[in-house]
């Protein structure tokens, strides 16, 4: 029988040392949620890794991968009607199922309360259903109940136009944690700065509209929106910590990308 030799302890563990290290310096590909539009705000289809281009603190970085998303999305529909009359709430999210994939499914949800509370409630429901593509969308107008001062118990308070309140960051985190975008249109004259920021962050938008009239169309841009996007894979050095800087070759095309980390 031949006897191997033993390796001391010390040699050992710097031989294994010299093989775990570059596993450890090796960083995981980051993930961006891309949407690409032309002039007109149209989507854009059909784009390839070779027509983007990424830079990282100025300096061009290497874009990985360029795949197209499932276009069929779970939407839970934040439904506020106080803008709009039922017939025109109705049509617009009429157009807005049409412009869907025929395989998404959109399920629709009151506001009782407090706005961010029904943002909780639509990631909850989301995630109970474990969707890939989960999506929220607030439709109409942004209100919320305000506690009435009378001292009768048959006055719960009044709803009115406001911007989202809370904790901001939280919501942000809930929502990236499960992968989720948040898009949205309102109809109102208040200025609804949160909501920008947190569909933004997303990957999604929110917009304000004058009247209810343009409800349809922006519902319907949305819904075309939603698929027809990308998510870009790029090697990053997590040392850097700053936002990707991410652009296409076509002239015209504008492109919004938000990271995409879901843990759930």
């Amino acid at each position: 029988m031949t006897r191997r030799p033993c390796l001391p302890a010390a040699v050992l563990a710097g031989a294994l040392l010299a093989v775990a290290l570059p596993l450890v310096a090796a960083q995981a590909p980051v993930r961006l949620l891309v949407t690409v539009l032309d002039a007109d705000g149209a989507p854009v289809a059909g784009l390839t890794r070779e027509e983007f281009t990424l830079y990282l603190d100025g300096a061009e970085g290497e874009v990985l991968s360029v795949e197209p998303v499932e276009p069929a999305v779970q939407v839970v529909a934040i439904f506020e009607g106080l803008a709009a009359t039922q017939r025109q709430t109705s049509a617009a999210l009429t157009s807005f199922i049409a412009s869907l994939s025929d395989d998404s499914i959109v399920d629709m949800q009151s506001v009782d309360g407090k706005l961010d509370a029904a943002i909780v409630q639509a990631v909850d429901d989301l995630h109970a259903r474990g969707s890939s593509r989960p999506v929220i969308v607030m439709i109409g107008q942004a209100t919320e109940i305000v506690p009435s001062e009378l001292q009768s118990s048959q006055v719960r308070g009044k709803r009115q136009a406001a911007d989202l309140s809370g904790d901001l960051d939280q919501l942000g985190r809930l929502q990236a944690e499960h992968g989720i975008l948040f898009y949205g249109v309102s109809v109102t004259e208040v200025s609804l700065a949160n909501f920008r920021t947190l569909a933004a962050g997303t990957g999604g938008r929110f917009e304000v509209i004058a009247a209810p009239t343009g409800l349809s169309d922006t519902l319907t841009a949305i819904g075309r929106e939603l698929g027809t996007q990308y998510l870009v894979s790029y090697a990053s050095d997590a040392a850097t910590g700053t936002r990707p800087v991410l652009e296409v070759t076509r002239p015209g095309l504008r492109v919004r990308a938000a990271p995409f980390v879901p843990t759930h």
